[in-house]
């Protein structure tokens, strides 16, 4: 069902059937994890979207069994009865790994070895961010990876965005080198670079919680009460924000021609409208006009006929665009984009224009 390039919305189940909509453009689909550890629920909410919705996109089930803090580590076996419910769906059956620690390199190989006796299985690799960032970890990892030889779904641990770690977005290269194929889930605008790299797809959360595997508390900690204030996508930077970040950097920088967006969602309007709305309110237009940027800004990189090695040449020219927009808005640039910016090859490297 995955056809290589696929944009993917990774919701929880209980936004699932709002993302669907979104989700049936070509190349796109959805990942769906479980709200609140209820992995029934989630298998339940697949099913009523194949069966009664006639949702025929593609659609990853993610048990985020190494989530929360109750995660279960990389040893832990894998659910019979979750890979077999997937096969019964007829859909990619994700195992349902734990949490791959940094010295667990035991428990990565663990995962690995079950997966290749699962025919049709994608090994889900949720690693601690020392995998891709330290060379003995990331030599290992990509030992492994080759071994196996079976498809990979990572997913990469970190406070805020991982990519936003040094070390990180170079590791990742060397991981969609391996030859393996290989998808990216709780991602955010990486996604877009890692499609531009070979990455088979990548799945951009609806929420912050799902564009990245946070870390679990120290012992005796709590979470912070409630949810976040919703970010959306301001597209000439490439980054998230909050709204009420938006709106005062419009009345800072009040040029019509950077704050207007003609998405579906704001239909011309300058982005910050959504700031009048309750914050509540907030989250649906803002993960709608975010899908949207998304997915024009994957046709414009990733277009028929364009070879990787242009889209991946283009995605470092708008990243090093985007942040030098935030420089000229004074916003901190993106840790991001400065690491992705940086794959480009050097200009003696680049051939002649003709």
């Amino acid at each position: 069902m995955l056809t290589g390039r696929s944009l993917l919305v990774h919701c929880s189940a209980n936004q699932a059937l709002r993302c669907a909509p979104i989700a049936r453009r070509p190349h796109t689909g959805l990942v769906i994890s479980p709200y609140r550890h209820d992995e029934g629920g989630l298998l339940a909410t697949a099913a009523y979207l194949l069966r009664q919705r006639h949702f025929d996109g593609p659609l990853l089930l993610d048990a985020a069994r190494y989530a929360g803090q109750n995660r279960l580590p990389a040893s832990a076996p894998f659910n019979p009865r979750w890979l077999r419910r997937q096969r019964e769906l007829g859909l990619p059956m994700l195992t349902d790994s734990g949490y791959v620690d940094a010295a667990d390199e035991a428990g990565l190989v663990s995962i690995l070895h079950r997966a290749t006796a699962v025919p049709g299985a994608v090994a889900v690799l949720p690693l601690h961010p020392a995998w891709l960032r330290d060379r003995l970890h990331l030599t290992a990892l990509t030992n492994h990876v080759r071994d196996a030889g079976v498809p990979i779904a990572l997913v990469l641990e970190a406070r805020h965005d991982p990519f936003g770690l040094p070390g990180c977005v170079p590791g990742l290269l060397e991981v969609l080198g391996c030859g393996v194929p290989t998808l990216l889930l709780r991602s955010d605008l990486s996604a877009l670079g890692a499609l531009c790299h070979g990455a088979v797809a990548a799945a951009v959360g609806t929420i912050g919680a799902l564009r990245h595997l946070a870390p679990r508390d120290a012992a005796g900690g709590r979470p912070p009460p409630g949810p976040r204030p919703p970010s959306t996508i301001f597209k000439p930077t490439m980054s998230y924000r909050r709204i009420s970040a938006i709106s005062r950097g419009r009345r800072g920088h009040p040029d019509p021609r950077l704050w207007a967006c003609d998405c579906p969602v704001c239909e011309g309007r300058d982005l910050d409208w959504m700031a009048g709305l309750g914050e509540r309110e907030r989250e649906v237009p803002a993960f709608e006009h975010a899908a949207a940027v998304l997915f024009g800004l994957r046709d414009e990189l990733l277009g028929p006929g364009v070879p990787l090695g242009r889209a991946a040449l283009s995605w470092a020219a708008r990243c090093a665009d985007a942040a030098y927009r935030e420089r000229e808005l004074r916003w901190p640039v993106t840790p991001m984009l400065r690491h992705w910016r940086e794959t480009a090859p050097a200009p003696a490297a680049l051939p002649l224009a003709s």
